[in-house]
């Protein structure tokens, strides 16, 4: 049964529905596949600098619509997922021929996927729009997106301003559609399982993506990105600041470092009051309405005041725990802090951490011991391990050498089908034409000949 306000449609009016975005999708993209790399990179471009040109203005809609974030750092996420994710798919190659072993005498020929179905979140709404958008087509693919209704009014916004770019560059304007807002949620469950729809990329809630999964479709998910942070003896104090784990001797002076950088590292006191307006007591979890809100509104509900504004609450913890709501995601301003006696005892708080909420995402580490970084690395069930970076723009490669990406995959660890950042190779059908090679040209061959000649003797 729907929600109440909900407009409910026929399960009929449903299908048509859902088979005329898809069957467009497919005209769209039949015709977009034969596209040259050099167009397909002018129609990114073109895409890429109307949204960028654009981040502001959709960062103001976004935080009056969903009431989450702040406009200073939405308009930067957007230009990030516009230009920046534009700039790392520049020149590559998305369609036709991409390497040549010679030696093998196999050729990798890249083929689209066909038609992607996107889920775009509230938290980021305008940047997971665009980011999904650019990659679909450098790899010659159609794009439906689902839009949180959360978002709507924004998402219809980012949609006509692509569209519009779209047929100044004489491309297919079906090539993006979205889901009406009005439409009920049996819309996407539809779309997950239809058999004109190739992949679906599954950002968001836990519910959404373990659907994506279910559905029978090809599917790259995400999942919760609870990062620990350890801050080990060696650290240089001013990087550091998610769930931070400190060895007991830096306690005192990273406090203070923190709070020289605009957080307010909470008292004993402070941060009971703190608990008692932020966390629901049917679930021992934090309430939903603290997320992407500041850490001065959070920190307003339970009278904590600072001389400078707040940027970040530090709530100082213990026990690593399904009982602490503090351990788990929080989406929000709002930072643990464990303290521990060595490295040793913070890798393993790191592990509990992970493995309560956040297996298979990212987890950091400050320190200049090469030692540590291996160990750290080898230790953690994440697919990414950052070393003296932040933790947001070191995973989604804004200041590190990862792949540039809105999608982060957290591989088996954490129940998805990845561990790599998401980009436009994972939207492709990479077929291999391979070509007859004498017998015993190359090693590998010869020793699997000899190993099957031994095997033969003893059958």
């Amino acid at each position: 049964m729907l929600k109440t306000g909900e407009r409910e449609f026929l399960s009929e009016s449903t299908d048509e529905y859902v088979d005329a975005l898809v069957d467009r999708a497919r005209v769209a993209q039949k015709e977009f596949q034969i596209w040259s790399e050099e167009a397909t990179d002018r129609l990114l471009l073109a895409l890429a600098r109307c949204i960028s040109i654009h981040a502001e203005e959709l960062a103001i809609a976004t935080v009056q619509e969903t009431g989450m974030g702040n406009v200073r750092d939405k308009t930067a996420k957007n230009r990030f997922a516009s230009m920046g994710i534009y700039r790392s798919l520049e020149g590559c190659v998305g369609q036709g021929p991409l390497a040549v072993d010679k030696r093998r005498k196999v050729m990798a020929i890249a083929s689209p996927v066909g038609v992607v179905f996107g889920l775009v979140p509230a938290t980021h709404p305008v940047a997971t729009f665009i980011f999904k958008v650019l990659i679909a087509l450098k790899g010659r693919n159609a794009l439906i997106l689902s839009p949180s209704r959360r978002a709507a009014g924004v998402s219809t916004q980012m949609g006509a301003l692509i569209r519009q770019v779209l047929r100044e560059q004489g491309a297919p304007p079906d090539l993006v559609q979205w889901v009406e807002a009005s439409r009920s949620r049996t819309t996407t469950s539809a779309l997950m399982a239809h058999p004109g729809v190739s992949f679906i990329l599954a950002t968001g809630g836990p519910a959404l993506v373990k659907a994506a999964y279910q559905s029978g479709t090809p599917a790259i998910g995400v999942g919760a990105g609870n990062a620990p942070v350890l801050v080990c003896a060696d650290a240089n104090l001013k990087q550091a600041a998610s769930n931070i784990v400190v060895v007991q001797s830096r306690v005192g002076a990273f406090t203070v470092a923190l709070e020289e950088h605009g957080a307010a590292v909470l008292s004993a006191e402070e941060t009971q009051r703190l608990l008692a307006v932020i966390v629901d007591p049917s679930t021992n979890r934090l309430q939903a309405s603290i997320v992407g809100q500041t850490a001065t509104d959070i920190a307003a509900r339970a009278a904590i005041r600072r001389s400078s504004p707040i940027q970040v609450l530090v709530v100082p913890t213990h026990e690593v725990s399904e009982h602490n709501p503090l351990v788990r995601e929080k989406l929000a301003p709002l930072l643990s802090l464990f303290s521990v006696v060595d490295e040793q005892a913070g890798m393993k708080v790191c592990e509990e951490i992970l493995a309560l909420e956040g297996s298979g995402h990212t987890a950091i580490i400050y320190t200049h011991t090469p030692r540590l970084t291996a160990e750290y690395g080898a230790r953690m069930p994440a697919s990414r391990i950052l070393v003296n970076a932040p933790g947001m723009q070191g995973a989604s490669g804004m200041v590190s050498g990862l792949q540039p990406s809105m999608t982060l995959g957290c591989g088996t660890f954490g129940g998805t089908s990845t561990t790599d950042n998401v980009t436009y190779t994972h939207l492709l059908n990479v077929k291999r034409v391979a070509s007859p090679i004498p017998s015993g040209s190359i090693p590998v061959l010869r020793e699997l000949k000899e190993r099957l000649t031994a095997l033969l003797r003893f059958s």
